[in-house]
């Protein structure tokens, strides 16, 4: 679990992330997060695990591979969810973040994962 700290705790160093979990790819359960207050955890964890799911089959049965990256823009902010083994990364940012950033880190210390 330490080591899921470390991960989760330098994403949410990332400027305007509010929200960083690492959750369990199959059912979507928080294995280890911090959000800000008022942000749901769960909510967020079970969202994002079946958007990846679901975009997973798209891209499997487009060429037989996972989504490297999926990022989901809404008006308020955004998800963003990088997959390592039975684990997702997941984070919230403001509409404002850097992207790019986010995906470079997000995409790092999932390997590190696993």
């Amino acid at each position: 679990m330490a080591h899921y700290d470390k991960v989760v705790g330098e994403l949410m160093q990332t400027s305007g992330v509010h929200a960083a979990l690492v959750v369990s790819r199959t059912d979507g359960i928080v294995i280890d997060g911090n959000v800000h207050i008022g942000t749901d955890a769960d909510a967020i964890a079970a969202l994002a695990a079946r958007l990846y799911a679901r975009a997973a089959l798209a891209a499997t049965a487009a060429d037989d591979t996972d989504p490297g990256f999926l990022h989901l823009e809404a008006e308020r902010g955004r998800v963003c969810v990088v997959a390592q083994g039975d684990l997702l990364l997941i984070t919230v940012a403001e509409p404002w973040a850097n992207l790019g950033l986010l995906r470079l880190n997000m995409r790092r210390l999932a390997q590190s994962l696993g």
